[in-house]
């Protein structure tokens, strides 16, 4: 032991890399449908999958609205971007967020208007007689007159005896509001009797 009177020990060093691994994290879109009500109508959040293990919903942050909001008829999307989600974990290279897109669809709903043409009955005195009008009847409260147009003429005319009719039908009328799918005009005769 006392053969060497120096002894340098040369010492190299060994080292272990840990390296960061890439992970993927799919960001899906809650989705929703709904009929026309007039009211808003809102979906919000979404699903996470992630394509390792070890990253959790923990390693990542969100900035951002994940929420869609409509009303009318129409598809309303969410719009985030992998730009709403951030990397927190140093132990992952490169996260990629994909996202999946969700929409709010409200659909369009149908509706009935009962069109009843004014009736009226006069005695002959040669004189020219006149009915006017009609009746409006719908289905469906939020469909009011101001969601359709009418062209055409309401008008019955006549001076000698018999029956005058009106003569109006579904094609007088057009529907204005795309919030309404169908809209059928359903016309009930009326008459001028002299």
């Amino acid at each position: 032991r006392y053969n060497f009177t120096n002894v340098t020990f040369n010492v190299t060093d060994g080292y272990q890399t840990v390296n960061p691994i890439n992970v993927t994290v799919t960001i899906t879109e809650h989705s929703g449908t709904a009929d026309y009500d007039g009211n808003e109508h809102v979906v919000t959040g979404y699903d996470v999958a992630i394509s390792n293990p070890l990253y959790t919903t923990n390693d990542f942050t969100f900035n951002g609205d994940s929420t869609i909001r409509g009303t009318n008829v129409g598809t309303y999307a969410m719009n985030l971007t992998s730009a709403n989600f951030t990397n927190t974990n140093d132990n992952f290279g490169t996260v990629t967020f994909e996202i999946v897109d969700g929409m709010l669809t409200i659909n369009p709903i149908d509706v009935t208007v009962t069109i009843t043409e004014h009736s009226g009955t006069a005695n002959y005195d040669g004189t020219e007689h006149v009915v006017t009008g009609y009746d409006v009847v719908i289905s469906n409260p939020l469909y009011t007159i101001n969601d359709f147009t009418f062209s055409g003429c309401d008008t019955a005319r006549g001076t000698d005896v018999g029956t005058y009719a009106m003569n109006l039908t579904s094609a007088n009328f057009t529907n204005a509001n795309d919030n309404f799918g169908t809209v059928t005009f359903e016309i009930v005769d009326g008459m001028l009797t002299i």
